[in-house]
């Protein structure tokens, strides 16, 4: 494996495990101990670990240890601000680009939603929502947006995971999905725009009151 692929695939590696909690906030990062894992040296480690570092998911603390940072409130505050604006935008471009394939699945996890339960699927309502956010990025055919947003997703989707976020109301929240899919698959970028801003206004709104007071 070619050495960008190597520091690529441990860079994403380490990412998912932060995201997905098996390292945990304040857990130690063992460059050692990784590097045996991949069975490679602990030059590509540090690198990744370096980019990870950049995106403040871990503190490399010199001659003390590399761990994983806390859930900082203030950043997914902020990143929630910036994504609801970013987020309407790729919306509207995709219903420009969008081709009916792309649109069906968008469909079908909005129905999907409709059958979870708030309360024991709460980490299948957080896939799902993903996934649904994540295909209209790609399909925004705008590599700088979907870059950004990614990284603004990764500190939201950790963050949901931590506190094992519970939708209050899980009809509404599969309604406005599949009126933001339909406005996509019927190439309506105006609407489109509207009513990915409006979900992630309100949506924004519930969690922080339901949480934070």
């Amino acid at each position: 494996m070619e050495a960008r692929n190597i520091n690529d695939h441990v860079y994403s590696t380490v990412l998912d495990r932060i995201l997905n909690l098996e390292y945990k906030p304040g857990d130690i990062i063992e460059e050692k101990k990784i590097a045996s894992e991949f069975n490679i040296s602990r030059t590509p480690v540090r690198e990744s670990l370096l980019r990870l570092s950049n995106r403040s998911m871990i503190n490399m603390i010199p001659r003390v240890g590399t761990y994983v940072t806390q859930i900082d409130i203030k950043e997914v505050k902020n990143a929630y601000q910036v994504k609801k604006k970013m987020e309407a935008y790729a919306a509207e471009l995709a219903a420009e680009y969008a081709s009916p394939e792309e649109t069906a699945r968008l469909v079908e996890i909005a129905y999907e939603m409709e059958s979870f339960n708030g309360n024991s699927d709460y980490l299948k309502y957080i896939a799902a929502d993903y996934e649904f956010f994540k295909i209209i990025r790609d399909i925004c055919r705008n590599e700088i947006l979907t870059g950004m947003l990614e990284e603004l997703n990764d500190v939201i989707v950790r963050f949901l995971r931590y506190i094992q976020y519970v939708c209050e109301n899980p009809k509404w929240h599969a309604q406005s999905l599949n009126s933001i899919a339909m406005s996509i698959k019927n190439h309506d970028k105006e609407t489109a725009y509207k009513e990915t801003e409006y979900f992630d206004s309100v949506y924004v709104k519930k969690l922080f009151n339901s949480y934070f007071g």
